[in-house]
């Protein structure tokens, strides 16, 4: 494939639509240390999603550092459940290769909720198992939705060839990153080089090492932040870094029995539609300990 389309544009060859969550951070990274792999800057463009309207032109301006590489990427977690985000790739770019990553949604859930949580989105105090249950809460309603990978999955499935999707496991990309590196490789049509590996400490979630405490410092630290964050927004960005080392943990917060089993429920349908329609095992996808229960060391939660 071409680097640029039949306007003279430098569109990407291969997207990482999602999951979010589960690993695209330390993939994008590894990746872009391949020489023969040009990615966008920044990861994530958003633009088969909010930022569509900006243009194809605003699009190819995260490409402008291309300089003749085979494979170009871009990487933005929230085209997989987009809606218009299929129909919009396929309107220019019918040919390009997508690839998924896909996590137990029970464990990418409940990672999603401390995400928002530690960036300030959700409210200090507020409680995950309630949280799940309010299903009038805006939040709760992508959190839970992002997992139903069938669904999305489908909607690309009528817009794109079966061969032109790479569904990869979470699990497989921690646990064997040289091997799903080697086959990502191949996909996008690169030979693999020893540079790519995805490190485990890229967008690691974090979580209060203390809730009381969190609650405390994020209560005096919001009007500051507000305050000051348009007169030295790079000092500030340094200083929110630092508050979230000393308040934040890597150490996961234990997911309760009650709340793994409720969701389970919700997600089993997609469980056996990604195993029974997409052909791909997650059968670890159990209402029990999962992968994030075994040596869970942090790629990209």
């Amino acid at each position: 494939m071409s680097g640029k389309d039949r306007k003279g544009l430098v569109l990407p060859t291969f997207l990482v639509c999602g999951a979010q969550k589960a690993g695209t951070t330390a993939l994008y990274h590894a990746l872009r240390a391949h020489p023969d792999v040009c990615m966008s800057i920044p990861k994530e463009t958003e633009f088969f999603n909010w930022r569509c309207r900006r243009g194809w032109k605003w699009f190819a301006s995260h490409f402008e550092h291309w300089n003749g590489e085979t494979a170009i990427g871009e990487a933005s977690t929230r085209t997989m459940p987009t809606p218009e985000a299929p129909g919009r790739i396929a309107e220019r770019m019918p040919d390009v290769k997508l690839l998924f990553v896909l996590r137990n949604p029970v464990e990418r859930a409940h990672s999603a909720f401390w995400y928002y949580y530690t960036q300030g989105t959700l409210c200090p105090g507020t409680d995950f198992s309630e949280f799940i249950r309010n299903e009038g809460h805006p939040l709760r309603q992508e959190i839970i939705h992002y997992g139903f990978y069938d669904r999305h999955l489908t909607r690309f499935l009528d817009e794109f060839d079966r061969t032109q999707l790479l569904l990869l496991r979470y699990r497989d990309l921690r646990n064997h990153p040289d091997e799903e590196i080697k086959r990502i490789c191949e996909f996008i049509g690169v030979t693999v080089n020893d540079a790519a590996s995805p490190s485990d400490s890229e967008n690691v979630t974090r979580y209060p090492a203390s809730r009381v405490l969190y609650t405390l410092a994020y209560r005096l630290w919001k009007p500051v932040d507000r305050f000051f964050s348009g007169w030295v927004e790079g000092r500030m960005e340094k200083i929110r870094r630092y508050g979230r080392k000393l308040f934040l943990q890597t150490e996961r917060l234990t997911l309760r029995d009650e709340d793994r089993e409720y969701l389970s429920r919700i997600y089993e349908p997609t469980k056996q539609r990604i195993q029974n329609d997409f052909d791909l095992d997650v059968s670890h996808w159990a209402s029990g300990p999962t992968e994030q229960d075994v040596s869970e060391a942090g790629l990209g939660r």
